[in-house]
């Protein structure tokens, strides 16, 4: 009965989750949208847009497959990119509630998934960011990787993962982490981790090849100014991260002590990650920094709750 009731529930949080997006992101800039999609397949986009093409294709193979049943252009795309976005929130609330179930309760882990549902509407921004989604999924399908100790599979995501964004690579760094914290972190695993980053790199070079190197128009100096505008600070970046970041940074600094000590270099490594985040990009933007979530959430429970069931033994 627990497991049907969680299905219900987290099929009900991405339909909400799809909702949301579908309304303030694809409906109201379809045309927009469209002329993206052209752009980028005609390979008249601007970086790093030009090279993001993972979505474009799957949002084309499923126009293509909706042809038959909707020949209408708009509602075609619209449909596609609604169903993209169903299936990765399902994927999102899924897989984050089988990686909190391995520390913590039933009850615990479903808090967890809705702390998580409730950030995303504040980190939905822009008329084609669906993208930011996917990478938080590819974040967890990682994580659960590493935890499951299928890291033999880190090679493909890190490939696939370069076709959407470019930020996948940080996962390496947590993958590191992990087994430096479990003392695991043999001449295997530092090999992997080094093929993982050279697929990474043969992708994101690969794709640059392929259309050609651009100059992009979003260089860190332009992302420093519009980051440090005194008006958009006070406007809408602090109260955007006070109210969305704040509470979870201090929820896991009350529950570091206490962490496994990857959650403990995990979390460290987040300031890294906003130091990124700040040089190149727009930090109004926030779905670009969910993955830190992942390890926030997890804290902020242990702060929250006191549980913390401890990992089986590592493997050597």
């Amino acid at each position: 009965m627990k497991n049907k009731t969680t299905l219900i529930l987290l099929t009900t949080l991405a339909l909400i989750s799809t909702w949301y997006v579908s309304r303030t992101v694809i409906l109201p800039h379809v045309a927009m949208r469209l002329d993206h999609v052209a752009k980028i397949f005609s390979n008249q986009q601007t970086p790093p847009y030009q090279y993001r093409i993972f979505k474009p294709l799957v949002g084309s193979f499923l126009e293509t497959a909706l042809f038959p049943i909707i020949p209408d252009r708009i509602w075609r795309h619209v449909l596609a990119y609604e169903l993209l976005s169903f299936i990765t929130f399902l994927g999102i609330f899924f897989a984050f509630y089988a990686y909190l179930r391995m520390n913590f309760s039933i009850s615990a882990s479903l808090m967890g998934v809705l702390t998580l549902q409730a950030v995303i509407p504040l980190a939905t921004t822009g008329y084609f960011m669906e993208g930011d989604f996917i990478t938080l999924l590819f974040y967890l399908l990682g994580l659960l990787l590493i935890r499951q100790e299928k890291d033999s599979w880190l090679p493909v995501l890190l490939g696939v993962g370069a076709l959407n964004r470019e930020q996948i690579v940080f996962l390496l760094a947590w993958y590191l982490f992990y087994h430096i914290g479990r003392q695991t972190l043999t001449l295997r695993r530092i090999w992997l981790a080094l093929m993982a980053f050279l697929v990474w790199l043969a992708v994101f070079a690969g794709v640059r090849w392929y259309f050609g190197l651009k100059p992009s128009p979003y260089s860190p100096a332009l992302h420093l100014a519009s980051n440090t505008n005194l008006n958009r600070l006070v406007t809408s970046i602090l109260p955007l991260w006070i109210s969305n970041v704040a509470g979870f940074v201090i929820l896991s600094a009350l529950a570091y002590r206490k962490s496994d000590a990857f959650h403990r270099l995990a979390f460290l490594s987040l300031l890294a990650y906003a130091a990124f985040f700040f040089v190149y990009g727009n930090l109004w933007e926030l779905a670009k920094f969910l993955p830190a979530y992942l390890i926030m959430i997890p804290m902020s429970i242990q702060a929250l709750s006191g549980e913390w069931q401890h990992d089986t033994p590592p493997v050597r």
